[in-house]
């Protein structure tokens, strides 16, 4: 279903022991530019989650958001001027042209 790297893996492992807490990853909606990823920390998963793990990392998907994040990998990319959470999906074709006009 879902893939993180060992690397993305470390990162969220230490954020998520810091606050006692699973990760959650949701797929919403999106703009012109197909869906969007949200993540977020969260005490207890709901009746109807799905719970990944990945070492200590726990990772809670909504039944909804289940079938969107299929093949799709989540990496942690430390380069350039920032870092960050980086997630790769071969599904989606779809990429904004719109030269910076999305809502």
């Amino acid at each position: 279903m879902l893939t993180i790297t060992d690397k993305a893996v470390s990162v969220l492992s230490s954020l998520c022991a810091e606050q006692a807490a699973s990760l959650r990853i949701s797929v919403n909606a999106g703009s012109c530019s197909g869906i969007q990823y949200d993540m977020s920390l969260e005490d207890e998963p709901a009746d109807n989650d799905e719970v990944l793990t990945f070492g200590a990392l726990k990772v809670l998907v909504d039944p909804p958001s289940t079938m969107w994040l299929t093949g799709v990998k989540v990496d942690y990319v430390d380069e350039g001027e920032g870092a960050g959470f980086k997630f790769e999906n071969p599904a989606q074709a779809k990429k904004c042209a719109c030269t910076g006009k999305c809502g």
